[in-house]
């Protein structure tokens, strides 16, 4: 049931799971110290936008970013948008340089932008996963809206499959949306405002299109991938956040940010809901290295009840844009509930571009689980991964994940691991292909080990052929 399930909610994940796009602006081999992250909406190449000679290594991991042309500072992949605030933390893409003396480029006027892309999908599951097939139809649309001092961004992506198992048909849908804000009040006051959400059948997200997460210039796979299909019945994510930054000085910075996300699997009546607010100083202490001291208060409620306060050390380093680290974390007081009275969390993450056309991420992280894994408070994760690119047509990508969480009550340990690959080709006429192989083992659970094949191809109407071989999804 769930593989099936699955694969036939591939094709709705698989819309939702790319496009929407962040208001931050992106990293580039043009930008260098110049650019402040996240929190500002600065477009500096909007009116020279890059050619195929100059662009640097594209931030947007997933195929579906890609057909929707994303990955351009107009035009930000659907990891930026979905990395919000516990993601943040670990990812380079927020980074602190204000030493730059550079003015800010407050977006100039642009018309709204409006994309989209339809795809078809079919997938099987390897034997040991319960043989089964399925045949889906795809689409997925992206906004842009942006004005002098604002931005606005939306996506929204969803599918319908048909999957045959067992001599049975299964009619299964999955969507996912998200949209964000972002807009500067004067020079100092910025904001950014978040909503993302994920509903649908938790068997087909096996087989969609993987969540991405944004680790410095790259777009990798989330943490919770490792728990896809764990459920039967109907899955429900989401996550809402506020962000205020304010500009103390050129080399310093406080940021004001509060968070809500929810997880619930349906069938099993599992509803979990976590807050956090969080107040960060960070100073630079050259245009490319600073540090930061914060502090935190969060609340996860239902099965998982725990309450956390407490304050961390944060430290950012870049080489250019060829390398980055990003590390925080701190010690909490914890409530008794959450299984000890002191917890440490904390996120890192490394990024490096080896080549022009090759680079490698490593992060890791312990906080509150969200309800990812429904028997543990707190959740330990690890990934890694890598990309190439072959003349900007043809790409490959690699990545590993871990979690890990301990039952509080019981002492009962939980862990999993998802293992991808994938090789997307760039074809004529707005055509795209990819082809994944992914692998999901979680210990103590029915269905530990489920490997399934997806193959998926892309139209967008309209795509000229200088961005069809200007833009692939690794640059």
């Amino acid at each position: 049931m769930r593989i099936q399930r699955v694969g036939l909610l591939l094709w709705s994940f698989i819309l939702i799971g790319g496009a929407v796009t962040q208001a931050s602006a992106q990293h580039s081999d043009n930008s260098g110290g110049d650019s402040r992250g996240n929190y500002t909406i600065r477009r500096a190449d909007s009116d020279n936008p890059r050619t195929a000679s100059t662009e640097p290594l594209n931030s947007c991991g997933d195929s579906l970013s890609v057909a929707l042309q994303q990955g351009t500072p107009e035009f930000p992949c659907w990891a930026n948008i979905r990395t919000v605030e516990r993601w943040n933390t670990a990812a380079i893409v927020s980074g602190l340089q204000p030493g730059s003396d550079a003015a800010v480029n407050l977006p100039k006027y642009q018309p709204s932008t409006f994309k989209f892309t339809l795809g078809g999908l079919s997938g099987f599951s390897f034997p040991n996963a319960g043989p089964g097939n399925a045949y889906g139809g795809l689409g997925a649309a992206a906004g842009v809206i942006e004005r002098r001092r604002w931005q606005f961004m939306a996506e929204d992506g969803g599918g319908l499959a048909d999957f045959k198992a067992g001599g049975e048909d299964y009619f299964v849908g999955l969507n996912r949306a998200a949209v964000r804000a972002t807009g500067e009040i004067n020079p100092r006051w910025t904001w950014q405002g978040t909503a993302t959400s994920t509903f649908g059948t938790d068997a087909a997200r096996v087989v969609a299109p993987l969540d991405f997460r944004q680790v410095g210039d790259a777009g990798v796979p989330a943490a919770e991938t490792v728990v896809y299909g764990l459920h039967s019945g109907r899955v429900a994510t989401g996550e809402e956040s506020g962000k205020i930054r304010y500009e103390d000085s050129r080399r310093s910075y406080w940021d004001f940010s509060g968070t809500h996300t929810y997880t619930q699997y349906n069938a099993d009546d599992f509803l979990v809901q976590t807050a956090r607010a969080r107040v960060e100083y960070l100073h630079a202490l050259t245009p490319m290295m600073g540090f930061g001291v914060y502090g935190k208060g969060e609340h996860q409620t239902g099965p998982l009840d725990c309450s956390l306060g407490g304050v961390g050390l944060r430290w950012l380093d870049a080489w250019g844009t060829h390398a980055s680290v990003n590390i925080s974390g701190g010690v909490s007081g914890a409530s008794d509930s959450c299984g000890k009275r002191v917890q440490f969390t904390g996120t890192a993450a490394v990024y490096a571009k080896l080549t022009h056309s090759t680079d490698l991420y490593l992060s890791g992280g312990r906080d509150l689980s969200d309800g990812i894994l429904e028997h543990t408070v707190f959740l330990g994760t690890a990934a890694a991964g890598v990309r190439h690119s072959f003349h900007r047509v043809l790409d490959i990508r690699a990545s590993l994940n871990g979690i890990h969480g301990v039952d509080p009550a019981t002492k009962q340990s939980y862990h999993g691991t998802f293992v991808e690959g994938s090789l997307h080709y760039r074809m004529g006429l707005g055509f795209s292909q990819e082809v994944e192989v992914r692998s999901y083992k979680v210990a103590g659970t029915p269905t530990n080990d489920r490997a399934v094949a997806v193959f998926t191809l892309w139209w967008t109407p309209g795509r000229t052929a200088e961005a069809t071989t200007a833009r692939a999804s690794l640059r």
